[in-house]
């Protein structure tokens, strides 16, 4: 019987051959990377004239752009309101850029009331959320799970504080910045822009009826504090009356009831009214539900590009244009052979 070698299926894979296939293809890439960095170094060497000539004129077009331009100022405004929301924001801001896009500009000097001299300052608005949409759904989420922790522990008092702890401070607030041509006139400006949204009918009736219910509370709780004042001097000059008495006999009219008598419990709501009425107080003077977190500052610097800038970005220009062009030049030259 003849001894039969075994066959060799042809579909092993020879790990040797495998792992040099996978060292030549990385090889070719780097080898294909290194041609063609040689081949952008060898292009401009080869066509250094055209390359002067593009780059020379990109430089000549970009200084020629920028001394026609006019240098700009931006700047940024917090405004922050319980009755402001986005997209009534949003509104507001492209109305105005649309009327800031207008030649003479009468329009939104009429808008912003506002001269038209400094309407012409004016080149554009932009406004965006000052805590963005992710953080106050993930904010939303934190506090529902606060809550349902809430019914189930004991220390539901605890849990609650954190709750409103976690409020994200300025969520109401806007981020307003402005391009102007002036930084003279930003401070003009922003008594301009903050009037505008304050004076939306929608916001200032809410304004308005905040403060009237602020002031009507503020004199509810100073009438109840004197009432309160009255009702301590008389029980104390009461209690003073009573030390001083050495027999049960007394002219003093006592009041039966506990509640009303108790000095310590008048002394605490005396001080718990005491503290909503300075808190009242504090809200009417701070007007939380509308007010500038941060105002507009001027500028000594223009913001648009400088003449460096404008030169850099000139070249970059000047030799992308110049690639392309000597492309297009080696790309005509191929299909002439070819014909």
């Amino acid at each position: 019987m003849e001894n039969q070698t075994p066959n060799t299926s042809s579909d092993e894979i020879d790990l040797g051959q495998l792992f040099s296939k996978i060292g030549n293809f990385f090889a070719n890439i780097g080898m294909g990377i290194m041609r063609f960095l040689a081949l952008l170094r060898r292009i401009p060497i080869e066509n250094k004239v055209i390359f002067l000539i593009i780059i020379a004129l990109s430089i000549g077009a970009g200084l020629s752009y920028y001394s026609v331009k006019k240098k700009y100022y931006e700047t940024t405004l917090i405004l922050s309101s319980n009755y402001l929301n986005k997209r009534l924001v949003d509104n507001a801001i492209e109305k105005l850029n649309l009327l800031a896009e207008e030649k003479d500009k009468a329009g939104l000097a009429k808008t912003l009331s506002i001269s038209d001299s400094l309407a012409k300052n004016i080149d554009q608005f932009s406004a965006k959320p000052f805590v963005n949409e992710k953080d106050l759904i993930e904010l939303e989420v934190l506090k529902e799970q606060l809550k349902n922790a809430q019914s189930e522990s004991k220390n539901s008092k605890v849990i609650e504080q954190v709750i409103q702890r976690i409020e994200i401070e300025n969520r109401h607030a806007f981020e307003i910045t402005l391009r102007t041509y002036s930084p003279t006139v930003i401070h003009d400006l922003q008594t301009a822009l903050v009037s505008f949204f304050k004076n939306n009918e929608y916001v200032k009736r809410r304004i308005e009826i905040t403060k009237i219910n602020y002031t009507a509370k503020e004199q509810k709780l100073s009438h109840d504090l004197q009432k309160l004042d009255s009702l301590k001097f008389i029980i104390y000059d009461n209690y003073k009356s009573m030390a001083s008495q050495s027999r049960q006999g007394s002219n003093n009219v006592i009041l039966s009831d506990k509640a009303v008598t108790d000095p310590v419990q008048i002394y605490n709501q005396d001080l718990e009214l005491y503290n909503q009425l300075q808190s009242v107080k504090a809200q009417l003077y701070l007007q939380p539900d509308f007010e500038i977190v941060d105002g507009f500052t001027e500028l000594s610097e223009p913001t648009s590009a400088s003449t460096l800038k404008v030169v850099l970005i000139s070249i970059l220009i000047g030799i992308a244009l110049a690639y392309l062009i000597v492309a297009l030049k080696s790309f005509n030259n191929y299909l002439a052979n070819l014909s």
